[in-house]
């Protein structure tokens, strides 16, 4: 019982870590201007806390502190051990925060892609390389590798984004599908008859139509059918039969082989642009970025669709 009342005595008079933390600061900085800017509070909170401190302790760690800090023996002792274990605890947070981060990877997706393609592979990758944590966010937008927390992204477009190094992976086949019932009798669709208000638009590809309609020899027309953002949304209300959609064939092989999607006309479009693996070029050659930019590419080569 003696015992215990022991060590509780010692925690309850353990001083506090923050004033620990503003004092060694301080002492450092050789300033408590400095301290309070690393530790983000105001100076004087830094003076509060150092006071405190030496009233808990009982006896003074500085001397003075103007013109400059000055320490007394007890506190040259007191900041020795507090800047030497504070700095242990600074390298083991690091190497532990560098040994979690090499075990994980951060993907940055295309919804419909990761959704599609991506996402029913992955088992595979993680057969081949089950110590790595995968992390995968959806984004659209050009990656910023310096502000955003990712190590590497799946792209569309023609891969010029600046400050990254682009690997072509896939290419793109774009086909006219529709809910079967409104393809009626006619086998294929006349695409001169093709009302702007039937055709759905994929709102981040407006110019696609377009490109279709050129690659036929035929007037380019803005579609005015229902706009959706995303490609999963699209190939949900083909299928529901709002209109006629302009999609990329190995998103629809799932529907194309139940029937819930057909193909309207035997033309289709190949673009310039493609699906390209981004990356910084300071991380091309990291072991994670190209075990799976080497998996993505054979996985994609493989595949018969």
């Amino acid at each position: 019982m003696l015992l215990g009342l022991a060590v509780m005595d010692e925690v309850s008079s353990f001083p506090s870590l923050a004033a620990l933390r503003s004092f060694e600061a301080a002492v450092r900085h050789r300033s408590m201007t400095k301290a309070a800017e690393e530790l983000n509070v105001t100076q004087g909170a830094i003076s509060r806390a150092i006071r405190g401190l030496q009233s808990d302790l009982g006896f003074p760690l500085l001397a003075r502190t103007k013109p400059i800090l000055e320490l007394t023996t007890a506190g040259e002792r007191v900041f020795a051990e507090l800047n030497y274990s504070f700095d242990r605890i600074r390298k083991i947070l690091g190497h532990l925060k560098s040994e979690e981060e090499s075990r994980a990877l951060r993907i940055d997706v295309l919804p419909t892609f990761g959704l599609r393609l991506l996402i029913p592979r992955l088992p595979r990758f993680r057969e081949q390389y089950p110590d790595l944590q995968i992390d995968v966010v959806v984004g659209e937008g050009q990656i910023d590798f310096t502000e955003d927390r990712v190590d590497v992204g799946i792209r569309y477009g023609r891969g010029d984004w600046p400050r990254t190094k682009n690997y072509r992976i896939m290419d793109e086949e774009l086909i006219v599908v529709c809910a079967p019932r409104l393809m009626g009798r006619q086998d294929e669709l006349d695409p001169a008859k093709l009302r702007p208000d039937q055709m759905i638009r994929h709102t981040t590809r407006v110019e696609a139509w377009g490109e279709w309609f050129e690659s036929l020899h035929l007037a380019p027309r803005d579609a005015t059918g229902l706009g959706f953002e995303h490609f999963f949304m699209v190939i949900e209300a083909a299928i529901v039969g709002i209109g006629y959609a302009l999609l990329p064939r190995f998103l629809i092989r799932k529907e194309l082989s139940e029937g819930s999607l057909v193909v309207a006309s035997s033309h289709s479009l190949r673009r310039e642009h493609g699906y390209f693996l981004v990356c910084s070029p300071e991380r091309q050659l990291d072991r994670r970025v190209l075990a799976f930019r080497r998996w993505l590419q054979e996985e994609l080569q493989n595949d018969p669709g």
